[in-house]
């Protein structure tokens, strides 16, 4: 009985992409704040199954899938595509823009993905982190249209620019002491209110998120240029 358990992280992959698949049915169903807390079951599913997987070394005991392989796929669906197309549906973006915006941002981030290992071996990133995803921060705080489709735009080119990123500020799934995983302790601690509420929630909380991943993906490759901070990966397996 014992074995199943290890079936266990690859299966909560496949919920995060059941509930991406409900979420891309609500948008074209024009149900957005379903669609919303559908994406938002997605996040919660990625901040947990990884972590799972390495508690339980599923790689080791459970070798014949690729546990790797399902949460690229799940996140490509999940956290890139879905929430781009909501973001589009919604008109989040200047007019005429959103299109290229979402299929700008599925190349990006399968570009990016593709080239996983190799940052692995080198101890930092090229290109910033597919976090399209944060685009919710804007989509909730009712920005005008011309602030996310800037930041869409400019997170498309870091992402496949030849900048190098510390992958220890980039490894959000993963629990590390400090500001390693300070995105993660975020999304975590106001997970639930966010959940709750969407747009109605306190905005503070998507002040902070935004100040956050400008400090992610627009100070953090300074000072790793600077040598402030070291490329290294130090997650644990």
């Amino acid at each position: 009985m014992k074995k199943y358990l290890y079936y266990f992280p690859h299966v909560l992959t496949l919920i995060g992409l059941g509930f991406a698949a409900a979420a891309l049915m609500s948008v074209f169903d024009g149900n957005f704040d379903t669609a919303a807390r559908f994406s938002l079951l997605v996040l919660a599913v990625d901040r947990l199954d990884g972590t799972l997987a390495r508690k339980l070394k599923v790689k080791e005991k459970f070798p014949g899938t690729s546990g790797e392989v399902l949460d690229i796929i799940t996140d490509l669906v999940g956290l890139t595509f879905v929430p781009m197309m909501l973001f589009r549906q919604t008109g989040l973006f200047l007019p005429g823009i959103g299109s290229a915006l979402v299929a700008g941002a599925a190349i990006a981030a399968s570009w990016k993905y593709s080239r996983k290992e190799q940052f692995l071996q080198n101890g930092y990133s090229v290109g910033a982190p597919p976090v399209f995803f944060s685009l919710f921060i804007f989509y909730f705080l009712h920005l005008p249209q011309v602030f996310p489709t800037i930041y869409a735009a400019a997170l498309i080119a870091l992402t496949v620019a030849p900048v190098r990123y510390p992958i220890n500020c980039l490894v959000t799934t993963h629990w590390q002491p400090g500001y390693k995983s300070i995105i993660n302790y975020l999304t975590t601690l106001f997970f639930v209110p966010v959940f709750i509420w969407l747009d109605a929630a306190p905005a503070f909380i998507y002040w902070i998120m935004l100040g956050a991943m400008i400090v992610q993906l627009f100070v953090n490759p300074v000072l790793l240029q600077a040598g402030i901070l070291k490329p290294v990966f130090d997650r644990k397996y």
